[in-house]
């Protein structure tokens, strides 16, 4: 047996905690960032002048595989690490940004877009970091023909690009919606702008900053980046690297885009979107521990990943599930007429066709509100509880659409007034428009007419629902009106 014989080190004592261990490590990952940013430039200076001349060396690719055993695509690592991550883009220094990050996370971030590195920060995580990666690489997957004959979603398009995104949050994670629709209920209680971002920005960026990925479809994945309501938010286009950039006055003003004034946020969501809300909302909160209870919390992910809800099942497709398997075969010696088939066809239409109603006229469906049911679910998602049209050419609704009185009148939308004549004028732009030059007045008006717009729309399409047609085409007139309004008002500020 081997006897060992020499002086024994005591690491024990070396580091007393984890975190002297843990900064220990990372200091040495970021002088290894720090080194690789110092071989990259050495390498450009090889390439970019005649230093190599006495070596012998052709060029500094033979060099630094002669020398150091680097092949060609180390070599491109070190001057892309050098390009993308030293002060000026051509330095011997790391920027101070990245000087937290290790070689690790770096190399990793080598590979993505210069605009998607410029958001990201130390407190990311390497598998944060991956995540976002992966989603790029899936999305370049997808050519650009494929992306631009995908169906869009006509209700998501009437959105700017920051509404385009909170819109598929709220239909990819209903509960997130439910949080959003709660930022938007503070209107209802004279909240601020400042109060509604800040609650949105903890929402949407629980960690204090965060990166949102969602798919729209026509356009990609876009990534919305927060770093808290004190930095204006920004979304990139993972496709094409593109980077725009928003403002928390926006980000509020698409939120209550969002939100219909509906009894509460499971109906919105139905309004919203045109679907039922899937699942149930809770109607109590979860308990809260008792204060000096200790209770682990998870800690919040960086990088969240929308996906998208899975298709509903049809009544047709549940139907077809149901019926037994040998009703869709046809025995051999069974021989069907025409007859037949059209008899057939007639029984399964009426299966899961309602019958066609007849039109109600305004009195009467105002009368039989009570006892008539309002929506496919049971729900009063009906107009009654929804805003008035707003803006015919002049500003008023049109005059068939004032006298429908099968549709409530509620107050008009947040910076508009009724007059004594009962038309629909802009009030004031207080919160909408701080800055009061021209420009801005017409930026807000037509941001105004636009939910205005939004709202009738849905209103239209809950009275066609209903099968009060009529009705549906008179509310429609005050909807190309509306069109109207802001045409005018943008051409006005393009001019």
């Amino acid at each position: 047996m081997e006897i060992l014989t020499g002086e024994v080190i005591d690491i024990k004592n070396e580091f007393k905690t984890y975190r002297e261990f843990k900064e220990k490590f990372d200091g040495s990952l970021n002088m290894q960032a720090e080194a690789f940013v110092l071989t990259g430039y050495l390498i450009k200076r090889a390439r970019d002048t005649d230093v190599l001349k006495e070596s012998g060396y052709k060029d500094y690719n033979e060099f630094a595989a002669a020398e150091y055993g680097l092949d060609k695509s180390q070599v491109s690592r070190y001057i892309g690490i050098n390009d993308q991550f030293s002060e000026g883009g051509y330095s011997d220094r790391l920027q101070e940004r990245y000087k937290n990050f290790g070689y690790t996370k770096l190399a990793i971030m080598l590979t993505l877009p210069a605009t998607v590195n410029k958001e990201l920060t130390s407190d990311y995580s390497k598998q944060e970091i991956l995540t976002l990666k992966a989603e790029i690489d899936e999305e370049k997957q997808r050519t650009d023909i494929e992306v631009m004959l995908e169906e869009k979603d006509s209700r998501q398009q009437a959105y700017d690009l920051f509404g385009k995104v909170l819109y598929q949050l709220g239909h990819d994670d209903p509960e997130l919606y439910m949080q959003i629709y709660g930022a938007a209920r503070l209107k209802d209680t004279d909240g601020s702008y400042d109060q509604m971002a800040d609650v949105l920005a903890d929402i949407l960026a629980p960690a204090g900053e965060g990166i949102r990925i969602v798919r729209i479809a026509g356009e990609g994945k876009l990534s919305l980046n927060i770093k808290g309501c004190g930095i204006n938010p920004v979304i990139i286009n993972l496709r094409t690297a593109e980077k725009t950039e928003g403002t928390w006055d926006g980000m509020i003003r698409s939120v209550l885009g969002l939100y219909k004034a509906a009894k509460d946020p499971a109906e919105n969501w139905k309004i919203l979107y045109g679907e039922d809300f899937p699942g149930k909302k809770p109607e109590v909160a979860p308990v809260q521990p008792e204060r000096g209870e200790k209770q682990e919390q998870k800690k919040p992910g960086r990088v969240i990943v929308s996906k998208p809800q899975k298709p509903k099942t049809t009544g047709e497709d549940k139907r077809l599930a149901n019926k037994p398997a040998e009703e869709n075969v046809t025995e051999p010696s069974k021989t069907v007429t025409e007859d037949q088939k059209e008899e057939e066809r007639a029984n399964d239409e009426n299966t899961v066709v309602a019958p066609v109603q007849p039109d109600i006229p305004a009195q009467q469906a105002e009368n039989s509100e009570d006892t008539a049911p309002s929506g496919a679910d049971g729900d009063d998602a009906g107009p009654a509880d929804d805003a008035p049209a707003a803006g015919t050419g002049d500003g008023s609704r049109s005059g068939d659409a004032e006298d429908d009185t099968s549709l409530k009148k509620e107050p008009p939308a947040a910076g508009m007034k009724e007059n004594a004549e009962g038309q629909i004028e802009i009030a004031d732009y207080t919160g909408i428009a701080p800055d009061n030059t021209a420009a801005n007045q017409r930026q807000a008006t037509v941001g105004i007419f636009l939910t205005a717009l939004r709202d009738n729309l849905d209103k239209v399409y809950i009275l066609t629902e209903r099968g009060e047609y009529q009705n549906a085409e008179k509310w429609l007139e005050a909807v190309k009106g509306t069109i109207h309004k802001i045409r005018d008002i943008s051409e006005a500020d393009n001019g």
